[in-house]
């Protein structure tokens, strides 16, 4: 085993400094920033669909103009019951391709209305992903839950998600600012006495700030972004310490205009301040790039070491 492991260290820094990207892909590597809904590749869909679609725009002024494209251009064929059932087996079909061995990927409890017979069925299809995939990829569900459609529903389905013991962790996304920490506090308790793994996104348009106030509240485990922390050496010194993990996704960061371009990406101010990342795709089906692709797109700018990008790889598979 530990000799597997040096010999994939070694392929995986060759294939960085050669640019090899099927040798990258070969290489085992985690992913834990992933929502299903946009997790798998637009040209997937196209084919499932026979059909092209608008592509998204490189560069985007903000979360909004993502989300109006997606529910103007994406949603309209994916947010149904098929498109559900159908972006969650190709996100993770292209977690395998692209060599990722544990995959934890949010799936959002609105999801559960779309099945007719509501919880049962929808925990039904989330168990069958995991038994179905079980020979390629630990699949790990996790238990969604956005911002902007904060209510009773929203908690009560995630509740249920937490009773079902199917799911491994929780994540709180959409506009940070949308609606307090405190208002997710009861659900992040029941899930962290369930033994979930407690994530939420902040510091990705917020600051330093709204991470520490979102750690004190609802004492996560990870942080989804949490780039804004790079401007804080108190932050940085305090996620050192606690072992709190960020969950980076350079190219969503570029796209929508949250860093000016890879190369200037503060996930080396990260690292350098002993603060522990991982590299993820965040949604591929609007920014285009693998887990693979984004080490390959850190390496070839300078931004990180080959040997730094091997160690985030595997300390995201030995922190399982």
């Amino acid at each position: 085993m530990i000799s597997q492991s040096i010999t994939d260290s070694q392929n995986f820094v060759k294939a960085l400094q050669t640019g090899y990207l099927p040798d990258l892909q070969r290489t085992p590597k985690g992913e834990f920033h992933n929502h299903s809904i946009l997790g798998t590749r637009i040209e997937r869909v196209e084919s499932w669909l026979n059909n092209l679609l608008p592509h998204p725009p490189a560069q985007m002024s903000s979360l909004d103009e993502m989300i109006k494209y997606a529910h103007d251009v994406l949603y309209p064929h994916t947010d149904t019951l098929a498109g559900f059932q159908f972006t969650a087996q190709s996100a993770i079909d292209d977690a395998v391709a692209d060599g990722v061995t544990a995959l934890e990927m949010s799936l959002d409890v609105r999801f559960m209305s779309m099945f007719q017979n509501g919880p049962d069925k929808f925990f039904t299809f989330v168990a069958h992903l995991i038994d179905a995939n079980k020979a390629h990829i630990d699949f790990r569900p996790e238990i969604g839950m956005s911002k902007d459609r904060f209510g009773p529903e929203q908690l009560r389905q995630a509740s249920l998600c937490v009773q079902s013991g199917i799911f491994r962790s929780i994540d709180l996304y959409g506009n940070e600012t949308a609606q307090p920490p405190d208002a997710y506090r009861e659900i992040y308790s029941e899930a962290r006495k369930s033994g979930l793994k407690l994530k939420a996104h902040a510091g990705e348009f917020s600051g330093p700030e709204y991470v520490a106030k979102t750690m004190d509240i609802l004492q996560v485990d990870e942080i989804q972004h949490g780039i804004g922390s790079a401007t804080s050496q108190r932050l940085m010194r305090r996620l050192h310490r606690e072992g709190i993990r960020l969950n980076v996704c350079p190219s969503s960061n570029v796209a929508l205009g949250v860093v000016r371009d890879i190369a200037h990406h503060p996930i080396r101010t990260l690292v350098d301040n002993g603060v522990k990342v991982t590299i993820n795709t965040d949604d591929l089906m609007i920014f285009g790039q693998s887990v693979s692709q984004e080490y390959l797109l850190l390496y070839q700018s300078g931004v990180l070491k080959a040997e730094e990008l091997d160690g985030i790889r595997r300390e995201g598979l030995t922190s399982l």
